[in-house]
């Protein structure tokens, strides 16, 4: 949000600092003069009169003809031409030309003191311009440049420029993170704000209050408290510019509108959330709140207020308001519109749509990637042409941005990796459940097999044997009277309960040979009676589910048994061969069975 919040105040900015200068241009007169020769008043020539005329046409590709038709007649000078320049260029949205002239005029260590105050005018520009490019250390010695250019001048003029320039150099040190500085520059425009005449077409009073709206936005966004006071004195220059007879509604209403969702920030900030959120719902029923403008400012607060339904909601025409606005999601912008986007998404719980942001956040990388390349090369061919800069300093301004570039790349790679989170824990969480339903399974599966066998040895005893079967003797072996009379199946009932009620299974070493000794029977009779008096079972296959059966019982009954534990208590021979077996039928393991079982409990 940060980054459309900026370009959208600094283009306002950026058209009332140019207009502004047209305004005055156009409305000057032959006026006294400065010490120095330095006119008290813009004075406008023939060459003026005629450029400005072409600019008010709208058509600024027109404009721009007339111009160099002017400079080249020497009607005008290569001062106010080049400023005429830079406003076609600006307007035409060829920002690189725009800079590129605007440093020809700076670079004019003294200009002639009847173009004065359009070399000032252009300067002031030039500041807007870098600022909003984000070239911070040109944008600051241009501005001190200026500013000491303006120290000996007593023109009611000066207080706009002065204003202006300590707020372009205040945000500079501000994104330099030097904190001390921002507050002395800004406190020199609020005086400078002060200062300012007003005049019958309010615009210097419109323009102040954007210069505190802009300090409060800039502190708002660093979380500092003394945002507040900037708040209000912002309100109270929206209350004088009110009163004013001839004041734009439009105009007045959103700069209203603005005080409210700066204010609710800071409350939100200091904790006061009732209050906040009171201010922010009359924020939102403005007709600039209402806008898609100002819903998706709006959404600092929201993300603020913890609100990211709400803000995920407005950020569904974020793609629309770049669209709209002619914005490029360059690196910046993706860090400061679609990351905030995709954070909205995911703390409301919708983790499909954070997948889909971080999705398009991939897709635009590398074309933002070689754009920010492009524009970076472009910009320091303009400024080795026009100032003859050394090649080593434009190595320098490469580096810094290479460094910001990986800076980028690392936090777009840290948000992918967030992504993959999000994507590893829904399936986490979809494992889980389906380990809560295989464990419940298995537990259904095992109590039906007990009545099941409980149920199918009364029948079968009732039946095809109505004599009670043998017994088991108390030394363990069986006492049959007659082995040739009972059949494969009523054998294997006998074996099975000897199996089952001595145990047998749990012995590491039980097999084919430990029911010999037990019976007397031979291995083809014992055989016989698994393969044909059974479900065609065989003796390790049966002597393996009891003991999967008996382990799962262990595991319920107590809960916190280690698993090699229930592996020797359960009769396998290693750990491993357990695991294995458990894995085959239940489809995990012995660990996962009881984690789950235990994470209810």
């Amino acid at each position: 949000m940060e980054q459309i919040r900026v370009l959208g105040y600094k283009y306002i900015i950026g058209i009332v600092a140019v207009v502004a200068s047209l305004v005055l241009t156009a409305c000057g007169g032959k006026g006294d003069r400065l010490q120095g020769d330095i006119p008290y008043k813009l004075e406008r020539t023939r060459g003026d009169s005629i450029a400005l005329a072409a600019r008010f046409s709208g058509n600024f590709e027109y404009f721009l003809a007339v111009t160099d038709s002017l400079a080249e007649a020497g009607e005008l000078s290569p001062i106010r031409a080049d400023g005429y320049r830079g406003v076609a260029y600006f307007q035409l949205g060829q920002t690189d030309k725009c800079v590129e002239v605007l440093r020809r005029v700076v670079a004019i260590d003294n200009p002639p003191a009847e173009d004065f105050w359009e070399y000032i005018h252009a300067g002031t520009n030039l500041v807007i311009m870098l600022t909003t490019n984000r070239d911070y250390d040109n944008a600051m010695r241009t501005a001190l440049r200026l500013i000491d250019k303006l120290k000996d001048v007593d023109s009611p003029q000066r207080a706009t420029e002065m204003q202006t320039l300590y707020l372009c150099l205040g945000d500079t040190q501000m994104m330099l993170e030097r904190l001390d500085d921002a507050r002395k520059s800004y406190d020199e425009a609020y005086q400078w704000v002060l200062r300012t005449p007003n005049d019958s077409t309010c615009r210097p009073i419109a323009a102040s209050i954007e210069t505190l709206e802009n300090i409060s936005f800039s502190l708002l966004n660093h979380h500092l408290d003394e945002a507040g006071v900037w708040v209000d004195r912002m309100d109270s220059l929206v209350t004088l510019y009110e009163k004013e007879p001839k004041v734009i509604e439009k105009e007045v209403k959103t700069l209203r509108a603005l005080v409210f969702l700066h204010r609710a920030r800071f409350l939100q900030m200091r904790g006061q959330s009732k209050e906040a959120a009171y201010n922010y719902d009359q924020y939102a029923r403005s007709d600039y709140g209402q806008g898609l403008e100002g819903r998706i400012n709006g959404c600092d607060y929201l993300m603020a207020a913890n609100r990211y339904g709400e803000a995920a909601d407005i950020y569904t025409n974020l793609d629309q308001f770049i669209k709209e606005w002619g914005y490029d999601y360059d690196l910046e912008t993706i860090r400061q519109n679609l990351l905030p986007k995709f954070r909205a998404n995911y703390l409301s719980g919708r983790q499909d749509s954070a997948l889909r942001v971080a999705m398009q956040i991939a897709e635009v990388y590398d074309t933002a990637l070689v754009r920010q390349k492009r524009s970076e090369s472009a910009e320091l061919a303009t400024i080795y042409d026009t100032q003859g800069k050394e090649r080593k300093i434009l190595e320098q301004r490469a580096e810094n941005r290479l460094v910001t570039a990986i800076s980028i790349a690392i936090a777009i790679l840290a948000l992918l990796i967030l992504a993959f989170a999000v994507y590893i824990f829904h399936q986490w969480r979809n494992t889980k459940k389906k380990n809560r339903i295989f464990v419940d399974q298995i537990n259904e599966v095992l109590e039906y097999k007990k009545k099941y066998r409980e149920l199918k040895q009364k029948t079968q005893a009732q039946q095809t044997h109505p004599q009670p079967l043998p017994v088991m003797e108390g030394s363990g072996s069986l006492s049959i009277s007659d082995m040739t009379e009972l059949t494969d199946e009523q054998l294997f009932l006998c074996l099975r309960d000897l199996i089952e009620n001595e145990k047998l299974f749990l012995k590491p070493d039980f097999g084919r040979q430990t029911l010999i000794e037990h019976t007397g029977l031979s291995k083809e009779r014992i055989g016989a009676a698994f393969a044909q008096g059974s479900d065609s079972v065989s003796l390790p296959a049966y002597v393996r589910e009891l003991r999967l059966d008996y382990a799962v019982r262990l595991m319920n009954d107590q809960p916190d048994i280690a698993v090699e534990v229930v592996s020797q208590s359960s009769g396998f021979t290693n750990a491993d061969t357990f695991t294995r077996n458990f894995r085959a039928k239940y489809g995990m393991t012995p660990t996962t069975y009881k984690q789950t079982l235990n994470s209810d409990k």
